[in-house]
């Protein structure tokens, strides 16, 4: 493994700060990038996480209880994208809001977060967004793009500089989100960010 790879630069952000209970990777999955995303789970290390988003899916809750298996089988976090009725179906470990849903911020999300061992991430792309998930509060926020992403092609890229200005503005803990590679990923080292979630760097 090359000594700067992605899930080498995740443990070492992870262990950093001391954060055991949230971990240092975290795929999400996508029905574009990865319509079956059982294959990319059953690759993934014990302790990553995994968001399931596959919003498009014509049985989102069957393919969704597919997934929680393979993840209770290989103690991978299961956080569901989107959806509070979904993640109560499925006994979700985590209930994940995309922006538009934070910003709304539904009672039901107020709900998931007083569920006992259920944790509440959220994305963000800004600074008064990542406020709105201070105050609810939020567990753990993906902060995006880091770097130019072919999942969000026309939206500007945060850069590093920006990225370590966002996230040292927030007690919450953060993850870098958003054309992160081997290549790139020890640019993150000297940032406050917790982790790394990704689609196919995470997948690979």
């Amino acid at each position: 493994m090359n000594s700067r790879s992605l899930p080498k630069v995740a443990r070492l952000l992870n262990s950093k700060v001391g954060t055991i209970e949230l971990p240092p990777t975290i795929l999400m999955t996508d029905d574009l990038r990865g319509p079956n995303p059982i294959q990319s789970i059953k690759k993934l290390d014990p302790k990553c996480g995994i968001v399931f988003r596959h919003y498009n899916t014509k049985s989102r809750f069957k393919l969704g209880l597919k997934v929680k298996r393979v993840c209770q089988k290989k103690k991978i976090l299961f956080i569901v994208a989107g959806s509070y009725s979904l993640a109560c179906k499925l006994d979700a470990d985590g209930l994940h809001l995309p922006e538009y849903k934070l910003l709304a911020c539904p009672l039901k999300v107020r709900m998931w977060s007083r569920r006992p061992n259920k944790i509440l991430t959220a994305s963000a792309h800004s600074h008064s967004t990542l406020m709105k998930c201070r105050d609810l509060p939020v567990d753990a926020v993906m902060v995006s793009p880091i770097f130019k992403t072919e999942s969000h092609p026309n939206q500007e890229a945060l850069g590093i500089s920006r990225f370590q200005k966002l996230a040292s503005s927030t007690p919450t803990p953060i993850y870098a989100l958003g054309g992160i590679n081997n290549a790139n990923a020890a640019q993150l080292l000297n940032s406050p960010a917790i982790g790394i979630a990704g689609i196919s760097a995470i997948a690979e």
